[in-house]
């Protein structure tokens, strides 16, 4: 008996030590998603420096009071929570990948960097947000848009005088 408590407890602290260095919280209802997807969805999140927690609701519980995080109150149902260490999008982008393809999967509450709460209105609003890199991507091409149009111009310029 002292080793399932033991056990359950160094769950709930390795869950404590994840939310307090999270960069965004989702938590959300999996029932009905096949496990061969749920395996996906952690080798995706893996990769993106997030990981998905499938646990009892009582830990999850005891861990969102030991981590002081009070956004959500009793969970009930089969829940999961992505912690994210990286990209703040990356969690949500996948839920709401899950939600348009089993419509059984159901979105409950995310915070992102310890202060905005996330409801079920604005999942798919920042789910549609590019990632980290292809913003900067974006940025940098506006950046080098005057420079590129000015060098077509004097190109077009110097195609158009005859050359001596």
């Amino acid at each position: 008996m002292k080793a399932i408590i033991e056990q359950k407890s160094n769950e709930v602290n390795r869950l404590v030590n994840d939310l307090k260095d999270a960069t965004s919280i989702l938590v959300f209802e999996y029932h009905g998603v096949p496990t061969k997807i749920i395996t996906s969805i952690r080798k995706n999140l893996h990769n993106a420096n997030a990981r998905m927690y499938v646990a009892k609701n009582n830990i999850f519980n005891r861990a969102f009071k030991l981590a002081n995080i009070n956004f959500i109150s009793e969970m009930n149902g089969p829940n999961a929570i992505i912690i994210s260490h990286g990209d703040q999008i990356v969690p949500f982008k996948e839920v709401n990948n899950l939600i348009k393809e089993y419509g059984k999967v159901v979105y409950k509450k995310g915070i992102i960097e310890n202060s905005t709460i996330i409801d079920n209105n604005q999942l798919s609003q920042i789910a549609s947000i590019p990632n980290r890199e292809s913003l900067y991507s974006m940025v940098l091409s506006c950046l080098q848009a005057p420079i590129r149009n000015f060098l077509y111009g004097l190109k077009a310029i110097a195609d158009t005088k005859p050359q001596n």
